[in-house]
């Protein structure tokens, strides 16, 4: 009697498992991979979003590694964030060479000065309440804007091939 109810139990538990699994509210993304190139050679570290066409669409993005490879997560999607909504997209790359942080400001942010030690030594410098210097794009204006991107993506249900972007100056 106690087999029976304990293969009952296990399999009403499995049963809900696959159910639950079949109601997953991440199962209408796809699975969306590529690699970027720029002048030929692979992109690192560069930011590449899908901007949807349609307003009932959703924003997709991600980093490309050192061999210009990424993979698209979507806020919206709850399980691990993966992949893209069907749809047309306009795509985005954006890759910036960001300004060296202030060698005093990294030493605080590295525990080797105290707080009361960085605003003396700003002070001292004179620098405080100055800007940042911005960021510089390292990539042609063009790719960085869904108004003047040329770039395209269709995204289909399921996994898609991998898209291959290649930038030029």
């Amino acid at each position: 009697m106690q087999h029976n109810l304990f293969f009952a139990g296990s399999l009403t538990a499995l049963l809900l498992l696959i159910l639950s699994g079949c109601s997953n509210p991440d199962s209408k993304y796809s699975m969306v991979e590529g690699t970027v190139t720029f002048n030929g050679q692979p992109l690192s570290e560069a930011t590449v979003s899908f901007q949807p066409v349609s307003s009932e669409g959703e924003a997709a993005s991600g980093l490309t590694d050192a061999s210009g490879k990424f993979t698209l997560t979507s806020a919206g999607a709850t399980g691990g964030g993966r992949g893209a909504l069907p749809g047309e997209y306009k795509v985005t790359v954006k890759k910036l060479e960001v300004a060296p942080p202030d060698p005093d400001e990294a030493a605080h942010a590295r525990g080797e000065i105290s707080y009361d030690e960085l605003q003396s030594r700003i002070s001292a410098k004179g620098t405080y309440g100055q800007k940042v210097a911005p960021s510089k794009s390292l990539l042609p204006a063009k790719y960085g804007l869904p108004s003047s991107t040329d770039l395209k993506a269709t995204v289909q249900a399921g996994k898609n091939a991998p898209f291959t972007f290649e930038l030029t100056d």
